[in-house]
Parts: structure tokens; C-alpha cells; sequence
């Protein structure tokens, strides 16, 4: 595919990447697009030629519209580069009728951390894909989505817990309220035996419903006291609603319908850290597993299985009216034929734009980043605007990149893998082989909700990172980590109920650890001020921690200064400290006058000095007067980092990754 207009050129190259020579507006491509298409373009309201051209311009997967422009009336030495769009994760998918009678579509759900969603209506036939547009900008995602009794499709949305109706005549979302003002996330909808739709939500554990007929809502209160998510939802014939809690403590709910009351109906012997999910089976009845073991319900009665339970849900998630199943995995849809095979059928979906969650330099000095929601990963030249997309790695998020010899360690939060070991040159080749590529790490104790927040390279060429700990859990661990062997070692609560989320090396080879007081989704904080710590290498084991400051609850960047000495930045109360490692004391808290640290974005440049990055622009440390400086305003909020090549220092605003040039 290629447009040649009178001075520029756009071309698509044989990975589906779209490249951009020379091109000096922030929107080159829409505007390539309207000024040479439009003028052919039927002028219909309801048919947007233009967005159709535009979304065929796009790869299936993900591309790069580059902009390579330096941004006027702004400070200077910014310079904005690729911006990226891809599918984001499928959240929710259900069957449902289609606009014609008879006729059936596919509708699944899309997150766009920092967008909107979209639902997208897909001809299990051919294909056909509408987009319906979401009116609400608050909401970029929806984990919720049922088939009313009315036959209408309803979502539950994030982050402010919204219902909505699916609308054929007008192509939207319908927004019909928020049934609680406390909550954040609707996770599941179920109809229940009255007719009504019930869902379970975050962050206080409640139960809501919602009449399709009156468009009334309630909120039906909490069903536990003290856990943060109800998860999972169900509902019988026998005027009972079910809900599985977590992520803390377990718990399973009975809700009757008639009366308003609920009760935990958990057996005592079930308890414990995680979740518990409920589901109808193929005899009616509502089962619930914890922990792999299976529990018959019937109203207010848990009954505990016994043996090997072979519980089969009453119809598979997405199932055809003439018996024929259906995949969908966010990119690509399959159907049965008559042979049972599945069949692939591609989708006019091609997505929006993508927030880039992590961006690094790499040991071949190329920029690596990754996305949100999936991990889309891709490498990128910016001096010629070279990008490309490698795979996508995981349905979450890459939280911490390390450039090791001539590797790149990612440690990942919802990957195959929470370490992988990726060659670049190499193609992509994932497995737990030293010759895969990336090389997949796994470890005893892992958990794949963690978020690895941290990760230096320190002394014994060994490899160290900090992490929340997962879902429901206190004390994320320091681990050492061997990419040799792929030996990795955790340390649990070297702070107590702290998680580690910061790390820097002293001279002398010292772990210097930043904590927060906060846990996995879900758990409960114990203690109310972060701390930083230093621990042995050789002794593995912690030798010293201190409070920085009062009212502190995470330190979110540390580094290591010419002097020995380390800086290091807190969060709520917005503080810059200096730390001797060598006397063990705090020799400094200074307001930092900026906005949001953002995390572990701090590093060396070539002139010798530190700097930084905050949600409002570029940050430089005197290491002298011990002060933090203020040395330009990004024209965009910043919102993740971090690379510093030569003189340029990299970051990304949500899709769009932007560079500034020391002066």
C-alpha cells in the first residue's frame, strides 16, 4: 500500500509497519488522507470514508504513525515521534442477536487505558465489524457484558462502574447510570430469576441491580465488610444471586432475591488468600470452586464435592444457535464448519490508539517499549523513525526493562512468563530453552500478578528487582536474579508488609530498597510509612532500614550520586531526600516543588548530571546544594519513561513517544 502526494510519501512495509518520510504535522496521516481522498469520498453522514481509509492504512496488530515534528509555541528541544495504535485487550465477549432478524453477531468489549472503549458488534459469517461509539470519556473499559431478557446487550464499564445499552438504531452506547456512586469497576452481569441484572463490583464489594424495563438501578450494599472485590457472579432459577470474593481473604456469597438478605456460605475449611468463582452448570446448578475444589449451591447450602467433580458450564461462552463454536482472541475470530474444524474469518477491526506503558534503551541502542493491555512490544530507531512491532508478549503490561550485556531482561506483570531474556537481532521465538528467544523465566513462589516495579544490574553480574506483591498480598519481595542460569531468588517482607519498588547500588556494592506500604489488588496495608533499606549482597540480608519522612507511603525513584550519596524521591508529599548510605541517615528532605515522579525515570546523561522526569516535564538534581531543578515543561503530561541516549532524553504520553534534546 502506498500514497504518493506532491511532496510526501507513505508506504506500508512487509511487517505491516506504516513509515513516514518527512512528514511535519502532528496529524500526517489524517491529514494526508482528507486533503487527497476526501474531495472523492461520497459526502455521507452516517458512512465515515475517511476513518475507513484511515483504519486500512493501520496493520492488523499495531503500527506507528509517526510525526517527527518539533512542536511550535513550546519550550524547546521537544520533538514528538511515533504514536502507537493497536487492539487493545478483549475484556468481554458474548453472542447476542444482530440488527436483522434471524441474524446473530459476536460483541466483545476493548480496553484503551487513557481512551475510550469500544464494543464491536462482528458477523460470525463474513466478518462485517461495527464499531459502537462509547459517549462517556471517562469510561476505557468493560469487563462486564449480558444478554437482557429484552434481548439487548448491557455493559458494565470502568473506572466509575457505569451501565450501558447496546443501541443498532443509533450505533452507540446508551448510557443508563451508575448504580453506585462508591464503585469503580463492574466486573460481571448476570440475569437473575426476577428478570432484573445483577453485578458484582470493586473497590467495596458490592452487589447491583439494574430493571432493563424501568432503567431504574440500586445498589444492594456490600456483601463482605472487608474485602475490596466481589469477582465473580451467578444467578439460579430459585431467586438466588451468588458472588465469589476476594482477593485478601475468600469468600462466597448467597444473596436471596425476595428477602434483600445475604450471607457468606463458605465452608470454614475453603478460607484463605485469592478468590472464588461461581458458575451455572450444564444441570442448572450453580457451582463455586476455591482453590480447585468444587461446591454445589443451593440457596443458603454450600455442599463441599467430593472427589474429582466434573462440572461443565451450562452453554460455552461463545456458542452459535445452530450448535457451532466460536473464537475470538481479541485479533482474530474462528468458526466451526460443518466438519468441526475452526475456521479463521478476519474481522475489520483494526483498533485505536494504544497508551505505551514502558519504554528502555536497549543493548544494541535502539529504544524497546511496550504497551498496555495487551503487551504489544516493539523496537524503535527514532534518528530515522524506524519502528517495529516484535509480538505481542502478554495480555498485561511490561513493567521493567534492563539492557544486560547484549540482552534485554523484561519482567512482566500477566505474561506467559514474569522474566524473559530477549536477544535483539534474534526472532521471536518464546520458550523456556537458553537458545528460545526471549528465554521464559519461571521461578517457585511465582506469582503472575506481581508487578515488578524495579530492576538494576549490582554486584556478582547478578541482576536485582523490587515488586508489589500479587493479588490480596503484603510484602513484595527483592529478588536475585542470575540471567546466566535463570536461578531467581525471593526475599519476602525485608520490610515488613512493605513492597520493594525502588533500587540503586551503592559504590561499595550496598542494595539500597524503596518500599511502599501498599500491596497486591485487593490487600490491606498494615503500616503507614515507607521506608528505604540496604541490604548485603553477600549476606543476603537486610542490614538497615529507616523512615524517610511522616506521611510517605511509597518511594517511587531512587539513584546513586557522584558523591556515594543516593536521592531519592517520595510521593504524597512530594519530597526530594538525600540518603548517606555510608553513615546510614538522612541528611536532607526538601520539597521537590514538582508533579508526580514517575517512576524509577531517572538516570545519568553525557554531560555527567542527573535528571529525571515528573508528570509535568524534565527535572535536573544539583548533586551540590542537594536541590531539585525545574529545566523544562513537557508540552504533553508525561506519563512513562525512561531512556536517555546521548543527548536526548526519551518518554512517552499515553500512544505517543516524545524526546527531549539537553541543552
Amino acid at each position: 500500500m502506498m500514497i504518493i502526494t506532491d511532496c510526501k510519501k507513505i508506504e506500508k512495509n512487509s511487517k505491516g509497519i506504516l513509515s513516514l518520510d518527512g512528514f511535519t504535522v502532528s496529524a500526517a496521516l489524517n491529514k494526508c488522507v482528507a486533503r487527497y481522498l476526501s474531495p472523492h469520498l461520497p459526502a455521507r453522514k452516517d458512512y465515515p470514508m475517511v476513518h475507513c481509509l484511515y483504519t486500512l492504512l493501520c496493520a492488523v496488530l499495531g503500527v506507528f504513525v509517526f510525526c517527527g515534528e518539533v512542536l511550535a509555541d513550546q519550550p524547546p528541544g521537544f520533538k514528538l515521534h511515533g504514536r502507537f495504535t493497536g487492539i487493545g485487550s478483549c475484556l468481554a465477549k458474548i453472542i447476542g442477536p444482530g440488527n436483522e432478524r434471524g441474524t446473530e453477531r459476536l460483541y466483545a468489549s476493548h480496553v484503551y487505558y487513557g481512551n475510550t472503549f469500544d464494543v464491536v458488534a462482528i458477523d460470525p459469517l463474513t466478518g462485517t465489524t461495527d464499531v459502537f461509539i462509547n459517549p462517556l470519556a471517562s469510561e476505557y473499559g468493560a469487563w462486564a457484558m449480558v444478554l437482557g431478557r429484552d434481548s439487548n446487550v448491557y455493559i458494565g464499564t470502568l473506572p466509575n462502574a457505569h451501565i450501558m445499552r447496546l443501541d443498532w438504531k443509533s450505533k452507540s452506547l446508551v448510557d443508563m447510570g451508575r448504580p453506585s456512586s462508591t464503585e469503580k469497576y463492574i466486573w460481571q452481569m448476570v440475569g437473575g430469576s426476577d428478570e432484573n441484572i445483577y453485578g458484582c463490583t470493586y473497590p467495596n464489594a458490592k452487589l447491583i441491580r439494574f430493571n432493563p424495563v424501568t432503567g431504574k438501578s440500586e445498589d444492594l450494599g456490600r456483601m463482605s465488610e472487608t474485602e475490596k472485590y466481589s469477582r465473580s457472579i451467578a444467578a439460579d432459577s430459585k431467586g438466588f444471586v451468588y458472588v465469589g470474593i476476594g482477593m485478601a481473604k475468600r469468600d462466597l456469597v448467597a444473596y436471596e432475591i425476595a428477602t434483600g438478605k445475604h450471607r457468606s456460605i463458605l465452608p470454614q475449611n475453603m478460607g484463605g488468600n485469592g478468590t472464588v468463582s461461581v458458575v451455572q452448570g450444564v444441570d442448572g446448578i450453580i457451582y463455586a470452586n476455591a482453590e480447585d475444589k468444587w461446591i454445589r449451591l443451593d440457596g443458603f447450602t454450600a455442599t463441599p464435592l467430593v472427589g474429582e467433580a466434573n462440572i461443565r458450564p451450562r452453554t460455552p461462552r461463545l456458542t452459535l444457535a445452530d450448535g457451532r463454536r466460536l473464537n475470538y482472541d481479541g485479533f482474530l475470530m474462528s468458526v466451526q464448519d460443518r466438519n468441526g474444524k475452526l475456521v479463521p474469518i478476519k474481522t475489520g477491526y483494526r483498533g485505536k490508539m494504544l497508551s505505551i506503558f514502558r519504554i528502555c534503551q536497549g543493548p544494541d541502542d535502539k529504544l524497546y517499549g511496550g504497551t498496555g493491555q495487551p503487551g504489544h512490544f516493539f523496537s524503535a530507531s527514532p534518528e530515522n523513525d524506524h519502528w517495529e512491532e516484535i509480538a505481542v508478549a502478554g495480555t498485561g503490561e511490561i513493567y521493567s526493562f534492563l539492557a544486560w550485556q547484549d540482552r534485554l531482561i523484561m519482567a512482566a506483570y500477566s505474561f506467559p512468563s514474569p522474566i524473559m531474556i530477549f536477544k535483539p537481532g534474534q526472532p521471536w521465538k518464546p520458550g523456556p530453552q537458553k537458545d528460545d528467544n526471549p528465554r521464559q523465566i519461571h521461578f517457585k513462589g511465582e506469582k503472575a500478578s506481581w508487578r515488578p516495579m524495579a530492576m538494576i544490574a549490582g554486584p556478582q553480574d547478578k541482576v536485582y528487582i523490587g515488586a508489589v506483591s500479587g493479588y490480596g498480598l503484603l510484602g513484595g519481595p527483592l529478588c536475585v536474579f542470575d540471567p546466566v542460569t535463570g536461578r531467581l531468588d525471593q526475599y519476602m517482607h525485608l520490610v515488613t508488609d512493605h513492597s520493594v519498588i525502588s533500587l540503586a547500588v551503592t559504590i561499595e556494592g550496598i542494595i539500597v530498597g524503596g518500599t511502599t506500604t501498599g500491596g497486591g489488588g485487593g490487600s490491606h496495608p498494615t503500616q503507614d510509612e515507607a521506608k528505604i533499606f540496604l541490604w548485603d549482597p553477600v549476606k543476603r540480608e537486610k542490614i538497615f532500614e529507616t523512615v524517610v519522612t511522616s506521611e510517605n507511603s511509597s518511594i517511587d525513584a531512587l539513584c546513586l550520586g557522584k558523591n556515594g550519596l543516593v536521592y531519592g524521591f517520595g510521593n504524597q508529599r512530594r519530597v526530594m531526600f538525600v540518603f548517606d548510605p555510608r553513615a546510614r541517615k538522612i541528611i536532607s528532605v526538601k520539597p521537590s516543588g514538582l508533579g508526580n515522579v514517575i517512576t524509577n525515570a531517572i538516570g545519568r546523561a553525557v554531560d555527567g548530571n542527573l535528571y529525571g522526569l515528573h508528570s509535568g516535564g524534565i527535572f535536573k538534581i544539583d548533586e551540590e546544594k542537594h536541590i531539585v531543578k525545574q529545566i523544562a515543561n513537557s508540552p504533553l503530561e508525561v506519563t512513562g519513561g525512561f531512556a536517555i541516549r546521548g543527548k536526548h532524553i526519551y518518554f512517552t504520553s499515553g500512544p505517543q513517544i516524545i524526546s527531549y534534546t539537553l541543552p
